[in-house]
């Protein structure tokens, strides 16, 4: 399997899941607090699934990019800096004499060493700028990100609200299709831009 497949892939079982809750939804004999019930959990869903496919779909990314055997001095400063993250904070605290020696032997000791990279950190809520900054460490561009920036906003908001037990009711289904239409045109967005990326290297 491919590394688009994959993601491919587990956009597709998120989607289906999305599609049998809102096939609930638009069932006619539903009570108008069933309704409530569960438009607060396709409204948890939809944020879960959006959270999940974004992480999920930079953790492939990451993978290929290593299984490249690139050094990382091949790499987009961009990308250079995720890699080299957790070496970057442990030289910030180094005393100054050592500090001194690893910049001398940077290019060496880090650059030219083959590209390996930390966990792909969403921060538990993944707010716009949250992913706006991921893409930015993974040299990707989605424009779409800047366009559905207010909804992807508001899905966090509402969401957390609804995790954190608050009385916030979504009643409206048009409301609802509107949310997830911006997270899955960035969902898909995202995993176009990473296969024209990694067809790049």
């Amino acid at each position: 399997m491919t590394d688009i497949q994959e993601i491919e892939d587990d956009l597709s079982w998120r989607e289906a899941e999305l599609a049998t809750l809102r096939l609930l939804i638009v069932k006619g004999n539903l009570l108008d607090r069933e309704k409530q019930v569960f438009f607060r959990a396709a409204w948890s869903l939809l944020y879960a699934h959006f959270e999940g496919f974004c992480k999920f779909s930079l953790t492939v990314y990451y993978d290929a990019l290593k299984a490249k055997g690139l050094d990382i001095a091949d790499l987009p400063l961009g990308i250079q800096c995720f890699a080299l993250s957790n070496d970057i904070k442990a030289l910030r605290i180094m005393p100054a004499d050592q500090l001194v020696d690893q910049i001398q032997k940077f290019n060496y000791h880090y650059l030219q060493q083959k590209a390996e990279f930390p966990e792909v950190d969403t921060k538990s809520n993944l707010w716009p700028k949250t992913l706006e900054d991921l893409l930015v460490s993974a040299d990707l561009q989605i424009p779409s990100l800047s366009e559905n920036n207010r909804r992807l906003s508001t899905l966090v908001s509402r969401r957390n609200k609804i995790a954190h037990g608050e009385r916030d009711m979504i009643l409206d289904y048009s409301y609802y299709l509107e949310f997830e239409h911006a997270a899955l045109e960035v969902m898909y967005d995202l995993a176009l831009a990473i296969d024209t990326r990694l067809a790049a290297f």
